[in-house]
């Protein structure tokens, strides 16, 4: 063979390799980048930002579960026997505002008809830019969340989707075991993973000292934060009033503010809190709740893994607790966890007033 030929053969070759390959990938299919997932693979969920883009777009759900980590330990079949709803779960750990919202668009944009979304408002995430990405967390996979086809190259012949989900994939289908889909419930979930204890969540703390100077929100604080929740919140509210918006600040514990306060940011913190709830109270279609007067949680250590993220039972009775309100209404209570226009002066006026006094270093003892 002269070297003409077996440069033209090595090179067809080559290419009928990359075709099968990359056509295997697309006919698998594990991000559902192109279609649905097949009824007869079984597909494991397991990587948030590759496979969530994905999810939303190609999967049949009337109801999401969404936000960062403190929505990893929500169960999507809990939230379906509670609001009689087919949901999906998914969640962007430590994502900001606009990640998550980005997302939600995505649904709406592909004729998804939602009847409830159920996301965290983390306090952490709130005074950030409106157009902030968590880019630190490794590459964003903009080859899946885009619309452009050359970028499928780096999804088709990418190593690790070919050996850490097509391969394991077929694995699974030649050996005849049951095809499916991780179940929400499952999915991102992390419960088993960790340690839930005082001792963990104080480390080698053994007090809170007194703030030795009290910050305020400043007015750039406060336009930032309103242009993040104006954005990443408020406008896809007012876009879709079919869709009821079920947010919540998450039952952070006792520890968290006891270090806000130390830090001389506590009263900064609430102030901008209550802006970003006055915001969400002028949509009708946005149900606010807190967890915040909730003392047998969040004073209880031994419900968190570190200073903010709760156990599952805690994830449990949010959603239960959410529900009731839902179908019973607001209690007469002004502390009570639903947040309105009503309540929300003497909501956070209380709220100051109790996390400024609350003796801290009794979490110590």
């Amino acid at each position: 063979m002269t070297g003409k030929k077996w440069v033209s053969t090595f090179l067809i070759l080559f290419l009928c390799v990359m075709i099968f390959v990359g056509g295997v990938v697309a006919f698998v299919d594990p991000f559902f980048h192109y279609r649905a997932p097949r009824d007869y693979f079984y597909y494991k969920l397991y990587d948030q930002r590759s496979q969530n883009d994905g999810i939303t777009k190609r999967f049949d759900y009337d109801a999401m579960l969404t936000g960062t980590s403190m929505a990893e330990n929500f169960k999507a079949s809990r939230f379906d026997e509670l609001f009689g709803t087919n949901s999906v779960k998914i969640v962007y750990a430590g994502a900001t505002y606009k990640e998550i919202n980005d997302n939600l668009k995505v649904s709406y944009d592909t004729g998804h008809a939602l009847k409830y979304v159920f996301r965290p408002i983390d306090y952490s995430l709130l005074l950030r830019d409106k157009d902030e990405m968590r880019m630190d967390m490794g590459e964003y996979p903009v080859w899946i969340t885009n619309k452009n086809l050359f970028d499928d190259v780096k999804y088709l012949f990418n190593r690790d989707v070919i050996l850490h989900y097509v391969l394991p994939t077929l694995v699974r289908y030649f050996k005849g075991q049951e095809p499916g889909v991780t179940p929400f419930d499952e999915y991102s979930y992390t419960g088993d993973e960790n340690e839930y204890s005082g001792d963990v969540v104080l480390n080698v703390r053994t007090s809170f000292d007194d703030p030795k100077e009290t910050f305020h929100a400043t007015d750039d604080e406060i336009l930032m934060v309103a242009a993040n929740v104006d954005q990443n919140i408020v406008s896809l509210a007012k876009e879709h009033p079919e869709t009821t918006f079920l947010y919540f600040f998450p039952p952070y514990s006792m520890a968290y503010w006891g270090e806000e306060r130390e830090e001389g940011d506590l009263q900064k913190n609430l102030e901008l809190i209550k802006v970003a709830a006055s915001l969400m109270l002028e949509c009708d279609n946005i149900h606010l709740y807190s967890f915040a007067y909730q003392f047998d949680v969040t004073g209880n250590l031994d419900n968190y893994k570190d200073v903010a993220h709760y156990s599952p039972e805690i994830n449990d009775l949010i959603e239960a607790e959410i529900a009731d309100v839902e179908k019973n209404g607001i209690e007469s209570d002004k502390l009570s966890i639903r947040i309105t226009e009503d309540n929300v002066d003497s909501f956070f006026d209380e709220l100051s007033e109790i996390l400024e006094n609350y003796d801290y270093n009794s979490l110590c003892r």
